[in-house]
């Protein structure tokens, strides 16, 4: 059993400079789907093209990059196996709509993960916590293919991940349900992140949402280049870019088969799907692994406060490092490869 957090997640969250609440009257309009540029090619290898496609846009797709159905049907049975109390049965898809937030407790939260609002979070702590499992480390995040590309856009070696931050689902909102998409930019250290789709995703089913280009008007507002930590007096500065970028930016939302990979910036703004599949009676769970990485070689860093710290280890290999340095309008790439 895991010992109960000092601090919680939500008071993690709120504690954060970058976290202020969004206005109540900006809209949230509902994303288009993405299409991928021509250019865009399977291969685990960074063209020309895709690189300048991530550094304007915040993001590229590599299509079919892990080709392992073995690995993403061990991560299917592993959500099914941790419900807690069966509360929601692999099944019984009308168990899957609208889940059930209110049978979900706290001990749920510290063993398997929050849920919350149809999203389930599926990690814990621990050095041996979810998504510390071999077929999420050496089939998903340290798969060749994977480190091939993040270390061409990275430009150096990248640290060999000891977990994923975990497997996060969205499930089916009641039919007609008022859902909000929640965009938001990440509160820790890390070079370069990714979500690899571990099962097929329909247009309107939980994809993954992304405000493209918004990393670069986002990135001068941090301490650092890469790291955690933003200074208090930014915060409504900060909040003033992200309600801008919500004003006059349509996001995109990624769907795709299992092995699809969306490397994105860690400063893009980004929220979680909504998943409407009930809406037409073929309900399905979205699954996604989200993985980050940092190059191998600098002298990484725990922060008591915002991150990894032993109360938020599914972020370990996301530290903060000595040779990162102040972020400027105009150095946001001199320590990548594109």
């Amino acid at each position: 059993m895991f010992a109960v957090p000092k601090l919680r997640e939500a008071d993690y969250k709120a504690g954060h400079p970058a976290s202020l609440p969004i206005t109540s009257d900006i809209a949230r309009p509902a994303p288009v789907p993405f299409e991928d540029p021509a250019a865009f090619s399977k291969a685990p290898a960074v063209n020309a093209d895709e690189a300048a496609h991530f550094k304007s846009q915040g993001f590229i797709v590599k299509r079919g990059l892990l080709d392992n159905p073995a690995v993403f049907d061990q991560i299917i049975d592993h959500i099914w196996h941790n419900v807690p109390r069966n509360i929601m049965r692999r099944e019984d898809p009308k168990t899957w709509i609208g889940a059930p937030e209110d049978q979900w407790t706290e001990e749920d939260s510290l063993q398997v993960g929050m849920l919350a609002r149809n999203n389930w979070k599926m990690r814990s702590k621990g050095p041996e916590g979810i998504g510390t499992e071999p077929f999420l480390t050496d089939g998903i995040v340290n798969h060749p293919n994977m480190l091939k590309v993040a270390e061409a856009l990275m430009g150096g070696t990248a640290t060999r991940a000891r977990r994923v931050r975990g497997v996060y689902s969205v499930f089916p909102s009641k039919p007609g349900a008022e859902n909000r998409y929640g965009p938001h930019t990440d509160y820790m250290a890390a070079h370069l992140s990714a979500m690899v789709i571990a099962d097929e995703i329909a247009p309107r089913c939980g994809g993954f949402v992304l405000w493209p280009g918004s990393h670069l008007r986002l990135h001068p507002y941090w301490r650092t280049v890469h790291g955690s930590e933003m200074a208090p007096d930014q915060a409504e500065p900060f909040r003033d870019a992200r309600e801008a970028i919500l004003r006059d930016t349509t996001p995109v939302e990624f769907t795709g088969a299992a092995g699809d990979v969306i490397f994105w910036h860690p400063r893009t703004l980004h929220s979680a799907g909504i998943n409407q599949s009930a809406e037409w009676g073929k309900p399905m769970v979205r699954v996604i692994i989200p993985c980050d990485f940092q190059r191998a070689g600098r002298h990484y860093r725990d922060d008591p406060q915002f991150g990894p710290g032993e109360d938020f280890q599914w972020w370990i290999d996301t530290r903060n490092c000595a040779e990162d340095v102040p972020a400027t309008a105009d150095n946001m790439w001199e320590d990548w490869g594109i």
